[in-house]
């Protein structure tokens, strides 16, 4: 199998595309290996019923016993709990930060120290949220584990 990778400046969105003839072990093992992105959650928005994919979540907040998940220019609320969300679609990139949210770890554009040891998550969107110190040790570890696969991806 060949596998070609381009940089392509000023474009909308990341895209892949499979060209096979027939669906063999090795193509099903690619296929495998991306459906945790291919993942999509439905919600409502303006009373209006939605699908959005989970790669474009942002991060999933709950305010008000409602769960709101964030895109970079929509709000959407979902029926799943927080932790319903986390068991479903942690291979996803979605882990806890606070009790009332978890956010998607591919979405993260900086860390930073805050006072009170907090972390300060600045997400690519320009929004920043706040880790409380009792969840650190949980989203280390996510995020080692992410790295951890990065790297043996482009291995």
């Amino acid at each position: 199998m060949k596998f070609l990778k381009t940089r392509e400046e000023n474009i909308e969105e990341n895209y892949l595309e499979l060209h096979y003839d027939v669906v063999d072990s090795e193509t099903a093992a690619v296929l495998e290996r991306l459906r945790p992105a291919l993942k999509y959650i439905e919600g409502t928005t303006d009373g209006k019923r939605v699908t959005h994919p989970l790669s474009a979540i942002f991060y999933f907040e709950t305010v008000d016993r409602k769960t709101f998940g964030y895109t970079k220019d929509t709000c959407i609320e979902v029926k799943e709990t927080l932790q319903g969300i986390i068991d479903d679609h942690k291979d996803a990139g979605f882990v806890r930060i606070s009790k009332s949210c978890i956010v998607n770890l591919y979405k993260i554009k900086r860390l930073q120290g805050d006072l009170n040891m907090r972390t300060l998550i600045y997400l690519k969107n320009d929004e920043c949220l706040v880790m409380n110190r009792g969840y650190r040790a949980e989203f280390y570890e996510a995020l080692k584990n992410l790295q951890g696969r990065k790297k043996n991806e482009t291995n």
